[in-house]
């Protein structure tokens, strides 16, 4: 398995940090690609009540409107259209509209989600994307490796009963240091991106957690097979998905002020 993940990992990075360098239309490819097969998966882990020409449409969309420039009055109007889609597709497919409620969770946690991959590139740049990035990777291969050998306390037995207190730790200190190295080698404050990668750490192994908890509802052990030794593409980008929003939005609050 620990080889797998290692070989997956070193065909699979250089080619996300081509598209990244490249960015433009390169990144928009990649990241198209991994919130359609993180549909998929949703789709695939959610039970007969998923529809998935649903989740396509309005996930794509929202996906390919972030691409335009997303607005509040396209916001608005896709907000409009998707909420009519799904009422309209779950009344006259045969279920009640609340068995269907999961659709709305898989637009929102999938392409939402994943779409800030996009809008911190382009809005941010290329450094502090790869600064997202690699807090995230290091987070979980700190926890990894830090939990298989020093893991004694549980963190969330009834969730994911692999990961301990202690790999969590050392996951937010791998975190930590490498905001560190990052603020060192761009000027910034030492202070302010250190707490960032603190905050990105701790939400990573959240968003970790949060989808093994999905994965455990339904009973699955992996959302796909795509990536070797990590399982699929929800499995391997669950840190991203909380990482990347809060990267975001503490990026555009403090933008003004500078780090």
């Amino acid at each position: 398995m620990l080889e797998q993940r290692i070989l997956t990992s070193i065909i699979g990075i250089p080619i996300i940090m081509a598209s990244l360098y490249w960015g433009g239309i390169y990144w928009q490819i990649l990241v198209f690609l991994l919130v359609l097969v993180g549909l998929l998966e949703f789709a695939r882990m959610g039970g007969p009540n998923i529809h998935l020409d649903y989740l396509l449409v309005s996930g794509l969309s929202y996906l390919l409107l972030t691409y335009s420039g997303m607005d509040s009055t396209k916001f608005v109007l896709w907000l409009l259209f998707q909420t009519l889609y799904y009422l309209g597709r779950s009344a006259f497919s045969g279920n009640i509209c609340f068995a269907s409620a999961p659709n709305l969770l898989g637009v929102f946690y999938v392409a939402v989600l994943y779409s800030f991959l996009w809008k911190v590139r382009s809005t941010f740049g290329l450094s502090w994307t790869i600064f997202g990035l690699l807090v995230t990777w290091l987070t979980d291969t700190g926890a990894y490796f830090g939990g298989t050998r020093h893991g004694k306390r549980p963190l969330a037995p009834n969730i994911s009963p692999n990961k301990s207190i202690e790999g969590a730790l050392i996951g937010s200190l791998s975190g930590v240091l490498t905001g560190l190295v990052y603020a060192m080698l761009s000027g910034q404050s030492l202070l302010a991106v250190g707490a960032l990668a603190l905050v990105l750490s701790i939400a990573g192994q959240l968003g970790d957690l949060v989808e093994s908890a999905m994965k455990r509802e339904r009973a699955v052990k992996d959302t796909g097979t795509i990536l070797p030794g990590h399982g699929g593409v929800l499995d391997r980008f669950d840190s991203v998905a909380f990482v990347f929003p809060l990267l975001f939005a503490a990026l555009t609050l403090f933008a003004r002020r500078g780090f």
